[in-house]
């Protein structure tokens, strides 16, 4: 982003009391058929990444450009080529209002096409109809589990950390792309990265009867 585009934007977190901003929020927000957020089910609510009954899982990461639209492209593959196709609605978002709009991460898309993985459009901002309508809610780093945190009374579904999905040991969420030492190089961050939510991938995958249908 050149100096010219650069906006002011707001905080990662709002600075506000989250019991009566949310609420304000959630109520005065309307669905196409004019029905206040509060008064209806997630399940109701129309958005583009759900349709008919399908259950949603949300990926949260502090940018929305890079580990999150992987995981749900991840995640999708897999879905489809299990018996839960047409049942789960997968999508990703960013939860730093900065980076909303920005396009996916050049190196990582790069990666991604080499396994097959087409990571296409821009980040997108998470918004509170978004965290409310959703079954699932995957944080995958520090900042999108505190951001669910504050914003936990909109959640309507549940919420289960990265780290939740990987072998007993592992840190409790992926590493950040762009934030590592002079020790680590870019191909081993990216190889991490991607192994990881591949890994993790096929556990939720594993995991998601007893998640959502039974939960």
């Amino acid at each position: 982003m050149t100096n010219k585009q650069k906006r002011n934007f707001t905080p990662l977190f709002p600075n506000f009391p989250i019991g009566e901003k949310v609420s304000s929020q959630l109520k005065n927000s309307s669905t196409p058929g004019n029905k206040p957020v509060s008064d209806i089910h997630p399940m109701d609510l129309n958005h583009r990444y759900q349709t008919g009954d399908a259950f949603t899982i949300l990926f949260l990461s502090k940018r929305g450009m890079s580990r999150s639209p992987l995981a749900r492209e991840v995640l999708r593959e897999k879905i489809g080529k299990s018996p839960f196709f047409g049942k789960y609605r997968v999508s990703s978002r960013g939860v730093t209002q900065a980076y909303d709009q920005c396009p996916i991460d050049g190196n990582l898309r790069t990666y991604a096409d080499k396994l097959g993985y087409v990571l296409q459009g821009y980040s997108r901002f998470a918004t509170l109809p978004d965290i409310a309508q959703a079954d699932l809610i995957i944080p995958l780093d520090h900042e999108s589990d505190d951001f669910a945190k504050v914003h936990k009374q909109a959640i309507r579904g549940k919420v289960r950390t990265f780290g939740t999905f990987l072998p007993a040991g592992s840190v409790p969420f992926l590493e950040d792309p762009y934030d590592r030492d002079g020790d680590v190089t870019t191909d081993e961050r990216y190889y991490d990265i991607i192994q990881n939510i591949k890994l993790g991938c096929s556990k939720i995958i594993q995991a998601l009867p007893s998640l959502i249908l039974n939960g």
